[in-house]
Parts: structure tokens; C-alpha cells; sequence
């Protein structure tokens, strides 16, 4: 990987607050979006002073938007990690927190899972984690894109699917703090079928979940306060490691 072609070009391979830091760098988070994502609208960055004044870094990777998370990608947002650390100074083990909705909260459980840095928190807003029934048996059915992403890591479509579908994955996260924003009227991934039973799960794993319900909230659809209170939530385990 291009170590220094990223450097060179990190404002725009990862947009991010740091015009507006003003105190040293106490910590890092990282924003992941969601399927087909690939513009930039105000509700995302809607944090970006509120991760300022904590000395927080926030970057938003500008990656493949029907990635899913792939080892290509895991490998490029640590890479991005790696180009803040050398531009700012900043120690190796700084701790990360994660974010994302929908499939960014996919793409949060599996970075959680496979980056090679100091991940402290995570956050998910109706994250997408029962792969076998969206690809199998929803007939809007997200096969074609998460397809095209897994052709490269894998030769046998059907074990990957279970193995990577976050549902089939809670014993080997990390026990780290996490927090699941559950949009009670999303009729787009059913709680059902996808936060609710994730939360079950992890919880029968003795991990540290904390569920958020919203009861009026569609698919991510909830308020830039409600967005920032959620990203804070991991500025404060970030700043309390």
C-alpha cells in the first residue's frame, strides 16, 4: 500500500475536524457510513466541533461504498489510522473509537474485530448484522453488492456469509464498551431481525452493551443531537481509557 501517496492526500482520503483542533490529540474517531454512501451531508459531520473541543481527531474514510468491510478495506482505513499517527505525532497505541449506521455498523463490528489498532469503544445506529437473511431471504436483497465485495477474500460465498455476518461473530469481538442505537419504526432492517437479537447475543457473551432505543426513529434516521449524544458517548470512553 502507498503509505505516502496517502499522507499526501489524507484531507481528501479522509475528511475530518482538524482545522478546528485547538488542544493536542487525545484520541481518535473514526466514522463509518453506510451502502451507497459516498456523499458527505452535514448530519455526518455534525460532530466535528464537539470531538474539537475534547481533543478528539474525527476522520470519515472516504472508502469503497459497497465495501462491507473486506480485508482490502480493514487494511486501508488502518492505513489511514497509520497517516494520522506519523502527520500529528501521535503514540501508536492511541485509543480509536467507532461509529456507523446501517452498513458502517457492519463495517464497525468487523473493524472492532480485525484492525490492528487501540479500538476502545464502539457505537452502532441499526447496524446491519443478519447477513444470512438479507442475502438469502429478503427479496430486496443486497447479494449483488456484498458479492462483488467478498470475491476477493473468499472462494465459498455461503461460509462466508455466515462467518462474517456480525450475529456469528459476537464471541469473538472484542470486549470492549459498546452502545446500539435501535430505530424502533426501521422497516429497513427489522430490530427483529437484526439490533435485537445482536443485543441478545452479546449480552448471553458478557459483553459490555448498552441499547438505546428511539422509538419513533426509522432506518438511522434520528436527529443531529441525537447523532452528536451518540458520538459522544464514544468521545468519553475514548478520553476515559
Amino acid at each position: 500500500m502507498d503509505y505516502k501517496a496517502i499522507a499526501e492526500h489524507f484531507d481528501k482520503l479522509a475528511h475530518n475536524n482538524r482545522a478546528l483542533l485547538k488542544t493536542p490529540i487525545r484520541g481518535i474517531l473514526l466514522y463509518f457510513r453506510g451502502l451507497n454512501y459516498a456523499l458527505i451531508p452535514a448530519q455526518d459531520t455534525c460532530s466535528y466541533e464537539m470531538c474539537a473541543e475534547n481533543g478528539i481527531l474525527f476522520l470519515f474514510p472516504q472508502y469503497n461504498p459497497t465495501c462491507w468491510m473486506n480485508k482490502t478495506t480493514v487494511a486501508y482505513v488502518d492505513a489511514i489510522l497509520d497517516a494520522a499517527i506519523e502527520i500529528h505525532g501521535l503514540p501508536k497505541d492511541i485509543p480509536v473509537g467507532i461509529y456507523g449506521g446501517s452498513m458502517g455498523g457492519y463495517n464497525t463490528f468487523h473493524f472492532a474485530l480485525k484492525s490492528a489498532h487501540n479500538i476502545v469503544a464502539a457505537c452502532v445506529n441499526c447496524p446491519c448484522v443478519n447477513m444470512e437473511y438479507e442475502l438469502f431471504a429478503n427479496s430486496n436483497s443486497i447479494l449483488q453488492k456484498y458479492f462483488e465485495s467478498a470475491l476477493e477474500d473468499t472462494d465459498d460465498f455461503r461460509t462466508y456469509v455466515h462467518d462474517n455476518s456480525p450475529l456469528n461473530m459476537v464471541e469473538k469481538l472484542p470486549k470492549i464498551p459498546y452502545r446500539i442505537a435501535v430505530g424502533l419504526k426501521d422497516d429497513l432492517l427489522y430490530p427483529a431481525l437484526h439490533s435485537l437479537p445482536m443485543i441478545e447475543r452479546m449480552k448471553a457473551a458478557d459483553h459490555d452493551v448498552t441499547r438505546v432505543d428511539f422509538p419513533e426513529m426509522k432506518h438511522c434516521n434520528y436527529t443531529n443531537t441525537d447523532r452528536i449524544a451518540d458520538q459522544k458517548w464514544v468521545v468519553d470512553k475514548i478520553l476515559n481509557v
